[in-house]
């Protein structure tokens, strides 16, 4: 198939493009970065802005599915959630359905909902509600956190417990968590992309439910560092949360995700393999790569 991917030089679409071409697939990867030196050669590269809906029809042309993974976890400058989340995935159903697409694929986030307590997830509901309703035959995937070389929390997490001497968590860290790998991200993706259209949202997560205590131990154990925990209150937090978000370009604690804290971001532990067909890997016995970080 013809197949073109939004975001396809970010950290998803890296790993998802390079299984789209191993897998025989002609692919346009479409981004507005500088990375597209590290796609596959075969790989077709269009610079465009999903908030800037000025060539994306054209880019969509002639394909026979369109993979939606724009989006941004921190606020940064003017890119917000709202202009991104939102205004870019709206941009990328309606140049979709301009360009005749058969199948449009959308990466959500678990816990997307239209609560305005938590602006990211309200605006990846937005997101959604936008291809749900585009008139395009659809699929959209709700991943829970995603682990992998080159990911956002988990090696940036690493990083800091490095760094400190004593590891600090907000709260009592309960909250409960389903890393995904990005491979299986992926293979949801191919999966999709053979079957069509389901005109389902799916929840998708790893083989556990765990803990952020879990989490910070695994990473630990992984990268051999014997550091205290410590746990925090999380109102002491949020002064630092604003500090970081405010001085850092990617700071390891914002104050929306101190806000989402206590929402567990899990689901069906067979939620792979009911839905696409197999078995996805447990992140307690794939965290090595982070050792790299």
């Amino acid at each position: 198939m013809r197949v073109a991917v939004t975001g396809g030089t970010g950290f998803v679409g890296m790993h998802t493009v390079r299984a789209l071409a191993k897998a025989g697939h002609d692919v346009v990867a479409i981004a507005r970065g500088t990375r597209a030196r590290l796609l596959p050669k075969s790989v077709k590269f269009v610079r465009a802005d999903v908030t800037d809906s000025a060539n994306l029809a054209e880019s969509f042309a002639g394909c026979d599915a369109v993979i939606n993974l724009v989006a941004i976890i921190r606020e940064h400058g003017s890119a917000t959630f709202d202009l991104v989340n939102r205004v870019g995935t709206e941009h990328v159903a309606e140049a979709a359905r301009t360009a005749g697409v058969p199948h449009l694929i959308h990466q959500s986030a678990n816990g997307a909902d239209p609560n305005p307590a938590f602006p990211y997830l309200q605006t990846k509901w937005a997101g959604e509600e936008a291809v749900v309703g585009s008139g395009v035959p659809f699929t959209v995937l709700r991943p829970s956190l995603i682990f992998g070389p080159g990911d956002g929390f988990f090696t940036l997490l690493a990083r800091v417990i490095r760094l400190t001497p004593v590891t600090v968590i907000a709260g009592d860290g309960s909250t409960l968590f389903q890393p995904i790998s990005i491979d299986d991200v992926a293979q949801c993706v191919l999966v999709a992309l053979q079957r069509g259209p389901s005109h389902r949202v799916h929840t998708i997560g790893g083989p556990e439910h765990l803990s952020y205590n879990d989490i910070v131990g695994i990473i630990k154990a992984a990268i051999g560092a014997h550091r205290f925990t410590v746990h925090a209150p999380v109102p002491a937090m949020v002064p630092l949360a604003f500090l970081m978000q405010t001085v850092l370009p990617n700071p390891p604690l914002t104050l929306d995700q101190l806000r989402m804290l206590p929402v567990n971001n899990i689901t069906r532990l067979d939620s792979v393999s009911a839905a696409f067909g197999f078995e996805p890997e447990s992140f307690g016995d794939n965290a090595d790569y982070l050792q790299d970080y």
